[in-house]
């Protein structure tokens, strides 16, 4: 992870969500997606957000479950092994 220098750490997520709802998400995080899979049909995108410390797991959780919700649509996971926090 990069530090933004202000004692603040440069978290990237990679999160994936049903492709219906693509075009929601994106408009919710304010970012394209930048990968597709289609077995299953799967939208990527990768989130920025600034954390206080490394490791910071809870907060990136809790942050995107007010942002896309909690179960339903859209069906939405993270990739911890693709992200950086």
């Amino acid at each position: 992870m990069k530090s933004n220098g202000f004692g603040r750490w440069e978290q990237k997520i990679v999160v994936h969500v049903d492709k219906e709802s693509r075009d929601r998400v994106a408009a919710i995080l304010g970012i394209a997606s930048f990968k597709e899979a289609w077995n299953p049909a799967r939208a990527y995108f990768e989130w920025t957000r600034l954390a206080t410390k490394r490791g910071d797991d809870e907060d990136v959780v809790w942050e995107l479950s007010g942002l896309l919700g909690i179960g339903g649509s859209p069906d939405w996971n993270i990739d911890w092994d693709a992200s950086e926090y």
